[in-house]
């Protein structure tokens, strides 16, 4: 196939791809792409691939009846993409729609993804992989190790725009100031990095919209991409990986502002100073780009590890910011149900820098803690900033909310997944695990345990059913729900009541089929 002539490089905005505005997702996808690190990609294995990811139902099925066989499904998946021009070196059809899933990946040196060679799988992604390290950490240090010229990136823009606007944020801070969102989207327009320059060209400028900036940024920078693209899209996605990276922190004070994330600090001044910066071939070549991102990794360890005691918080201090988040942003129960009601069914207002599952953890915890706050211990395992904000969802291994009294042990485990394979599979086995092998909470004499989802599937609530069986003498009582039944029992207050029903009609049940 001949290659196309690269296009003369020109400046551009600060971009990532938008097409998986959740990046947390790489994730799950790169998970269901292990098995095929050191496979050639030439067009049968990419279409194996591919059809992996359309099967696991990673990828929307666009008319694929994933009940034909793997035959017929192959067939389908040629023919819907047929008409996907070629990108990044990859061919037109599926093989271009393989790209879309790990043109970021590649960027953030996750993967080595070329048409016809290896596909190699860096031993950063094994870690998060493996539960070792956090989906932020390996986020944070990649993007730290990178560069705006790249093989990725066609463009003269020549620095590191993590560190840039890191420091950037760091000079606004010491001048008492966030940056407002017109603001950060002038610095993704910067040409070289240098922060002296930028800080003073926000500082003699006032944007009081979207439409200001715009403007501005057509005069000075001769854009003509669409205002809601270089406004909007583009900030937005770049934003959100900042918040998983745990560098922002957004505040709404009737306009939207970004600051550091105080709990942060320390670590992102430690990658700042001592990661090394790209070299002149590898902002060139694919495969040096590859190693270098992933050279002397294990000099990170101290880094991360040190980086991980800012996180944790302890149960009194959480509960008492989830209440002053509640009063800080007017989030009545009313309100809260209503976000969550909204989100279940694929939308929501507040808090759009968090993905969607992380919302929902995080609406779970503000309604249990306005409902219980008085009686238990509020305290949600996700990764938050220095307010109590979320910016990363629960490591795996454990659960999603720790409630607790001197009595009881409630944990939350909450999900938006509705894929019956992918729900069974990432939200069942570990949850139980994590109940019965928890030490912290093990002489509690009440133990109880919620599942909830948009929808319990039948082989999911089978499980759970089986294990509290199988757990009987850990005396756990478990209750499924979807989002509506938890929001009605929560805000009744008849949670622990209504496990025990659950959990004795399971016990009666099984003595009933056992004829016991």
């Amino acid at each position: 196939m001949p290659t196309r002539a690269r296009r003369p490089a020109t400046y551009k905005q600060m971009a990532l791809e938008t097409a998986i505005r959740n990046p947390e997702r790489y994730f799950v996808i790169l998970s269901a792409l292990e098995e095929f690190d050191g496979v050639v990609l030439n067009d049968k294995n990419l279409l194996s691939i591919v059809t992996k990811l359309y099967k696991e139902e990673l990828v929307d099925s666009d008319g694929v009846d994933l009940q034909k066989s793997d035959a017929e499904i192959m067939e389908r998946i040629i023919e819907v993409n047929t008409s996907r021009n070629g990108d990044g070196g990859f061919p037109r059809g599926y093989a271009a729609r393989f790209w879309t899933y790990v043109r970021t990946p590649s960027e953030f040196g996750f993967v080595y993804a070329r048409y016809n060679e290896p596909f190699h799988i860096s031993q950063t992604v094994k870690d998060v992989l493996s539960g070792s390290l956090a989906e932020q950490e390996a986020f944070a240090v990649q993007a730290f190790r990178g560069n705006r010229r790249s093989p990725y990136r066609n463009v003269s823009n020549d620095f590191n725009f993590y560190n840039f606007i890191f420091e950037i944020l760091k000079r606004r801070q010491a001048s008492g100031h966030m940056l407002s969102l017109e603001q950060f989207t002038l610095a993704m327009f910067s040409r070289d990095g240098n922060v002296e320059e930028c800080i003073a060209e926000i500082e003699s400028h006032k944007f009081n919209s979207p439409e200001d900036v715009y403007a501005y940024l057509k005069k000075t920078r001769g854009v003509t991409t669409k205002l809601k693209t270089v406004t909007r899209d583009y900030p937005d996605v770049v934003l959100r990986m900042l918040v998983i990276m745990g560098m922002v922190s957004i505040k709404y004070t009737g306009v939207k502002l970004i600051g550091l994330n105080q709990n942060k600090i320390n670590f992102f001044n430690e990658l700042a100073e001592t990661t090394p910066k790209l070299d002149d071939d590898s902002k060139e070549d694919a495969t040096l780009f590859f190693r270098s991102l992933n050279q002397d990794t294990d000099s990170l360890d101290a880094i991360i590890k040190k980086a991980r005691t800012d996180d944790t918080i302890e149960g009194t201090e959480y509960t008492a910011k989830l209440l002053k988040l509640i009063e800080q942003y007017s989030l009545d129960q009313t309100k809260l149900i209503n976000e969550m009601q909204v989100l279940a069914r694929g939308t929501s207002s507040l808090f759009k820098e968090m993905s969607k599952p992380l919302r929902l953890e995080f609406y779970t915890a503000l309604l249990v803690a306005s409902v219980y706050g008085d009686h238990y211990e509020i305290r949600p395992n996700y990764k938050a900033d220095h307010e109590g904000k979320p910016y990363s969802h629960a490591p795996g291994g454990g659960g999603d909310i720790d409630i607790f009294n001197a009595d009881t042990y409630w944990l939350i485990e909450v999900t938006l997944i509705q894929n019956r394979q992918q729900q069974q599979n990432s939200e069942t086995t570990t949850v139980f695990r994590h109940m019965t092998t928890n030490t912290e909470f093990a002489d509690k004499p009440q133990k109880f345990l919620s599942f909830v989802a948009p929808y319990v599937h039948t082989d999911t609530q089978d499980f759970f059913e089986h294990a509290t069986v199988k757990n009987r003498s850990s005396g756990i009582n478990f209750g499924s729900y979807t989002i509506e039944e938890f929001i009605a029992v929560t805000r009744n207050k008849t949670n622990t009541d209504d496990m025990k029903t659950q959990t004795s009609a399971i016990i009666e049940r099984f003595r009933a089929e056992l004829g016991a």
